[in-house]
C-alpha cells in the first residue's frame, strides 16, 4: 500500500488523489494509507472510504493548521506532550519557528536534537525552558518566553515569508494550563487576536 502516480493506492486499488486530501504532510499520507487499509480489509465500501479521506481535516490540537498571514503559516500541535511527537511534527516542515516546553514528565529532552535540521529559531516556554535551552544552546538561536502571548510575539518577530510557526511543546501543559486542549485554544486565540489570522474551519 503506497502512493502511486499521485494516488493513495491500497490493495492495488487507486482510492483518491493525494492532492484531494485536506492534509498532505508525510505523516498525514501514511495515516490515511493505514486507515484506508484497515477500512478496506474490514469490509468498508470503497466510496465511503474515499468520502472520509476527502473530508477528514485532522484531530484538534494535532498539527492543526490555524491560518496564514504574510506568507507565514501557523500550526497548533498542543497535543504533542513527548519529545518523539515533536520530531514527528517538525519532520513535515522546513524553516520552522518552534514553540516548545511546558512541564517535562522526566523524559530525556536530548531526543529533540534532530529537530535542528528543520528549525530556524526555538522559543522555549514553561518550566522546561531551561532544559530545552541546554539541549540547543550550541546549535540553535533560542528565546525564552514567560507566557504564551510573549512566545507568540517572539515567533512573530522571528518569522518571515515561507516560514512555519509551530506550537509543538513536547511536554505536558500542567505548568500554565489545565490541559493540552486549553493550551492549544489559548495559542489559537492569541494568534488570531495578535496577527489577525482567521481560524481555519474548512
Amino acid at each position: 500500500n503506497k502512493v502511486n502516480d499521485g494516488f493513495l493506492t491500497v490493495n492495488n486499488e487507486k482510492l483518491i488523489k493525494v492532492s484531494e486530501l485536506r492534509r498532505t504532510s508525510q505523516h498525514d499520507i501514511l495515516n490515511a494509507l493505514a486507515a484506508a487499509t484497515v477500512a478496506l480489509n474490514s469490509g468498508a465500501e470503497t466510496n465511503a472510504i474515499k468520502k472520509v479521506l476527502a473530508n477528514f481535516k485532522g484531530l484538534p490540537h494535532r498539527i492543526a493548521f490555524i491560518g496564514e498571514r504574510a506568507g507565514v503559516s501557523w500550526y497548533n500541535d498542543s497535543k504533542s506532550t513527548t519529545p518523539h511527537s515533536v520530531l514527528a511534527a517538525v519532520s513535515g516542515f522546513e524553516n520552522v519557528v518552534l514553540l516548545a516546553g511546558g512541564r517535562n514528565k522526566g523524559l530525556d529532552l536530548n531526543v529533540l536534537t534532530p529537530v535542528q535540521e528543520h528549525v530556524k529559531h526555538l522559543v522555549a516556554i514553561g518550566e522546561a525552558a531551561d532544559e530545552i535551552e541546554q539541549v540547543f544552546q550550541e546549535t540553535l538561536p533560542i528565546s525564552k518566553a514567560n507566557s504564551m502571548h510573549e512566545a507568540i510575539e517572539v515567533a512573530l518577530k522571528c518569522s518571515e515569508k515561507g516560514d512555519v510557526v509551530l506550537l509543538s511543546p513536547g511536554c505536558t501543559s500542567f505548568d500554565w494550563y489545565g490541559s493540552y486542549a486549553e493550551r492549544g485554544e489559548d495559542f489559537e486565540r492569541i494568534v488570531q487576536s495578535l496577527i489577525g489570522v482567521e481560524i481555519d474551519d474548512n
